[in-house]
């Protein structure tokens, strides 16, 4: 498991053939040829739909900071990009993708959705893929910005981490409160910094007009879930941010395992595949 497969070429790997995916190669040619590369996707559940909107909004600050967490795609085609998350600069030749523009309501986002359906570029809200979206037929939000990790507790952290910030944003509602909405353009800026640099950069703190580093803005994110994170059952999945601050990333530890090899992608490969598996239990069946 990882956001990019070290050495394999896109051009080389056969399309799965279903309706769906033959009617986007159709439609999108090489530009969905070119996607091998492997993101995880959150679902939670808001069953209020303008509270969806609302919360959609204001959680958009985080992605960036989740990317960063989630890096695992350094290598692309063979080659050493320099990029911590090379996954996101292949993914973002898809229409419809990166951080989602503010919505006034349920009713506002429908419209959208409804001009593009009327109008043929979509035929559902399906081919609307954002960093962070409305699933057009659950009720939930589904956030799409992180790689896929390799090992399965820096997974769990991700996953109860966006569980952790909608509760969170929902809680601070129901005192009257609300976080802070910030331009889209200004989240790309960091979302820019987390695909390149992972946890070893800085991310921006609009607020404070300041750069942060990755590291210490893991921790103040630890911190602003701390009061629902019993209440979830997730303060153990949460508190793994300590293992990756230390040990680093996906992407920082392919790396690590690939200059230890002077440059072997086959060891980062054989690195992959003893993570994907550690930690997980079988059951006999499965085994």
């Amino acid at each position: 498991a990882a956001g990019a497969h070290p050495f394999s070429l896109w051009q080389s790997q056969p399309i799965t053939q279903d309706d769906r995916h033959k009617m986007l190669e159709e439609d999108m040619q090489d530009v969905v040829r070119s996607i091998l590369i492997f993101g995880l996707h959150v679902h939670v559940a808001i069953h209020d739909r303008d509270l969806m909107i609302e919360i959609m909004n204001e959680a958009r600050y985080f992605l960036p900071h989740l990317l960063a967490l989630s890096s695992n795609s350094p290598f692309w085609q063979g080659r050493e990009t320099g990029l911590k998350s090379y996954r996101t600069i292949v993914w973002q030749q898809f229409p419809r993708t990166g951080i989602p523009s503010t919505f006034n309501s349920w009713a506002d986002f429908e419209g959208f959705v409804n001009t593009l359906v009327s109008t043929n570029c979509i035929d559902n809200g399906k081919k609307i893929w954002w960093d962070l979206r409305p699933h057009p037929f659950f009720s939930t939000l589904e956030f799409r910005v992180c790689d896929m990790m390799t090992n399965i507790n820096d997974a769990l952290m991700i996953v109860a981490f966006f569980q952790a910030i909608v509760a969170k944003l929902c809680k601070l509602r129901e005192k009257n409160l609300g976080f802070r909405i910030y331009d889209r353009a200004l989240i790309m800026e960091n979302k820019w910094r987390a695909a390149r640099y992972g946890i070893d950069g800085n991310l921006v703190d609009f607020g404070k007009r300041a750069e942060v580093p990755m590291r210490q803005l893991a921790l103040e994110l630890l911190e602003f879930v701390d009061d629902v994170a019993d209440e979830l059952g997730s303060r153990q999945a949460l508190n793994h941010i300590h293992n990756v601050i230390q040990q680093g990333t996906g992407a920082d530890q392919q790396l690590d395992v690939y200059r230890r090899s002077n440059g072997d992608l086959n060891a980062v490969m054989d690195h992959l595949i003893k993570e994907t598996q550690r930690d997980v239990t079988w059951s006999d069946s499965e085994a």
